[in-house]
């Protein structure tokens, strides 16, 4: 049995970058700033396209109406006022940046390495740039080019605790559990609140055998969301492993309550039951995963209940 099947899909994240590059003198990109900066994004949109309307030629005005559409998850939109932001100012990296992001929103991930390079190219100090090349190339599966993006952003700012976390997906990949583990918890370090840093780190624990470390950060992530079905199945599974069977049917239980309707929870109850000769409890379990579509559980039927 694989108990730790799924880890966290790496995470990413990046904000549109604010231009800040010159001074805005125009009253419409003045009033745009302040009521984007409030929040107040469709007051702000308005006033980006009247900036547009009184000069058609300044990219800062496309650009920030671009990252408006962004927050607004406008997305197309979003790219082609970027793109109308490059073509009349080759050198903003922040309008290529952010059409990458765009464009990976859209898992759109070939025609966004271009732009991260460019961003990368006008200005190599950016660990947001090398993130989010390195989050692209992974998703194009060029992990040792994604890793060294990473390295990079690191070296630039090493607080930066997502980027900890996509590396040591990365590392637990290529089966560096040791290494992965040691990304998760530099992550924790930075940010406790980091719930699939605590879901990736007691996954990694799992696989290497430290089955009460997995127990442990798998609490914590549980303390962190305790609406999250997922967990209760990891932590149950974990316990298992240290023979906690009565453990185990807790979490399961737990899991239940949250959703009543979940098979397969019916069916890990049902099969600790059965470890634990709590023939009646198994057997009414197990007929309940199947009853709820759980095919392996006929089996476990046959085996446990006879018939």
């Amino acid at each position: 049995m694989n108990l730790f099947p799924n880890r966290k899909l790496l995470v990413w994240f990046c904000t549109a970058a604010l231009f800040t590059g010159c001074s805005v003198t125009n009253i419409f990109l003045t009033e745009g700033l302040k009521n984007y900066n409030a929040g107040n994004l469709q007051i702000a949109l308005d006033y980006f396209t009247k900036a547009i309307d009184q000069n058609p030629a300044d990219p800062q005005a496309y650009f920030n109406r671009g990252k408006t559409y962004s927050k607004l998850h406008q997305h197309q939109k979003a790219i082609k006022d970027y793109s109308k932001a490059i073509s009349l100012d080759s050198g903003l990296y922040q309008a290529y940046l952010n059409r990458g992001i765009e464009l990976i929103l859209n898992s759109d991930f070939n025609k966004a390495l271009p732009d991260f390079n460019k961003a990368i190219q006008l200005n190599d100090l950016d660990p947001d740039a090398y993130f989010s090349r390195g989050y692209c190339l992974c998703q194009l599966n060029q992990y040792d080019k994604a890793l060294a993006d990473y390295d990079k952003a690191l070296a630039i700012n090493p607080k930066l605790e997502k980027i900890y976390v996509n590396r040591g997906n990365i590392k637990a990949e290529r089966d560096d559990h040791l290494g992965a583990i040691d990304d998760f918890t530099y992550a924790i370090e930075l940010d406790s609140t980091d719930i699939n840093a605590f879901i990736n780190r007691g996954t990694d624990k799992g696989i290497i055998g430290d089955y009460e470390g997995a127990v442990e950060d798998f609490s914590s992530a549980i303390n962190l969301n305790p609406e999250s079905k997922e967990l209760y199945l990891l932590r149950g599974e974990a316990k298992i492993m240290l023979n906690d069977y009565e453990g185990a049917i807790d979490d399961y239980t737990k899991l239940i309550k949250l959703d009543p309707q979940n098979a397969e929870a019916f069916y890990k109850r049902g099969l600790t039951f059965a470890v634990l000769k709590k023939k009646n409890n198994a057997c009414e379990d197990l007929k309940k995963a199947g009853s709820l579509g759980y095919v392996d559980a006929y089996v476990a039927i046959k085996k446990t209940c006879g018939k």
